[in-house]
């Protein structure tokens, strides 16, 4: 008796349950460069298959990339980097079907030279711009369009010699838009290409992809996620979340914002279901007031919010103390000078068959920009000027269009 009490006090015989591994499933993750198989399990965090990703491609972690998937209401959004991969709201699919995510930007750079310095990120990050720009989410004007298609297939293909002149349906690398509004054929498109990518022999990939990224990252719409609000009307508002700011934009128009709020003015941003509520620096300033629907991308707006300000505190303490982003605008400018002679002779060629009534309301807005001798940032610092409260007034008082 005395054996069997020290036999069960001592644990042996006791049965054990043998802990089983977590089960192995594998997902899809697509990239400019291919596709690629990463096997998961119910334990794997977000920024684990993210490593997993970027060591593949023989990148290391940046702060702008994330992977992206659709969730079960159909939206896209990114996955949370602490968060199990499969504890997200992932959409459904069939028996032995693999769940998708797609590496992306989430975060764009301000200054491409000085944030995004590694070739092979840059080519990564081109590829997302490039699709943008020919899916017409990021607008460009058609002569840049031209110019854009000419450094693409520069950097995918090399110099242009006579075996690749036979090349045709050069198109494709061109927005529906600006082929709509002008009365060529493709293989009229494909000779104006043709004529802008001769301009570029000699040039590397990595410097095409450079020049590239150093014009694109100023357009109107570049790094700008778009959210449909309304105001206390009810008017249908866009609201864009850049690097630098918020701005509100109207429904038609998503090139030009009709007033904005720089990250510095801003002290807070918080939801309670579908009204946000954003508080400024000046104690004087009223709340600024938004309405958005759905309770689950209201989560990822303020997300999105709350990143891009911590990012841009982050890059104004490098630049105040002499560490990072120094350089200025002016020697981006000089870096793109010799591609203004191309545009402008584009554009001259363009505009003898081009259909004036074909032209979208980004078209308008781009056009009033030139004419008035703005560019994205000075359009952006008007919409950002004046007194807070009476662009918060503005606001309040916007009303659709229709009804203007």
């Amino acid at each position: 008796l005395f054996f069997q009490k020290q036999f069960h006090r001592s644990g042996f015989g006791k049965r054990t349950r043998r802990k089983m591994p977590p089960k192995t499933t594998s997902v899809e993750v697509v990239f400019p460069m291919g596709t690629g198989v990463f096997n998961i399990t119910s334990k794997t965090t977000g920024h684990m298959l993210y490593e997993e990703v970027m060591e593949k491609l023989g990148l290391e972690e940046n702060k702008f990339f994330n992977l992206q998937y659709v969730d079960n209401k159909d939206y896209e959004a990114f996955i949370k980097p602490d968060k199990k991969v499969l504890s997200h709201d992932l959409m459904k699919v069939e028996k032995g079907s693999q769940h998708q995510f797609t590496l992306l930007a989430q975060y764009f750079p301000e200054l491409i030279n000085e944030e995004l310095p590694d070739p092979v990120a840059q080519e990564l990050f081109w590829n997302q711009i490039r699709d943008s720009v020919v899916s017409d989410e990021c607008y460009a004007p058609p002569e840049l369009c031209v110019l854009f298609a000419a450094q693409s297939l520069q950097a995918m293909q090399g110099d242009l010699d006579d075996e690749l002149r036979g090349l045709s349906g050069l198109d494709h690398n061109l927005p529906d838009r600006v082929k709509m509004q002008h009365s060529l054929s493709s293989e009229q498109w494909d000779q104006r290409i043709k004529n802008a990518w001769a301009t570029l022999k000699g040039r590397t990939k990595e410097e095409i992809i450079n020049e590239y990224l150093n014009i694109a990252q100023d357009l109107e719409q570049y790094g700008v996620t778009y959210f449909l609000i309304q105001n206390k009307k009810g008017t249908k508002l866009w609201l864009g979340v850049h690097n630098l700011g918020m701005d509100i934009y109207s429904f038609k128009n998503k090139v030009t914002p009709r007033l904005g709020f720089p990250w510095t003015e801003i002290k807070n941003i918080s939801f309670s279901d579908k009204k946000f509520t954003i508080k400024m620096v000046d104690p004087k300033t009223p709340d600024f007031k938004f309405y958005s629907p759905r309770f689950k991308l209201n989560k990822r707006i303020l997300a999105l919010c709350v990143e891009n300000h911590k990012m841009y505190v982050e890059r104004r303490k490098l630049q105040f103390s002499g560490e990072g982003m120094v350089e200025d605008r002016k020697a981006v400018e000089d870096k793109i000078k010799r591609t203004r002679e191309q545009l402008l002779a584009i554009r001259h060629d363009l505009d003898t068959c081009r259909d004036e009534d074909k032209q979208t309301e980004e078209d308008k807005a781009y056009e009033e920009q030139k004419k008035s001798g703005m560019d994205k940032f000075m359009t952006m610092k008007r919409a950002q000027s004046g007194d807070a409260k009476k662009r918060i007034e503005e606001f309040e008082m916007m009303e659709d269009e229709a009804e203007c």
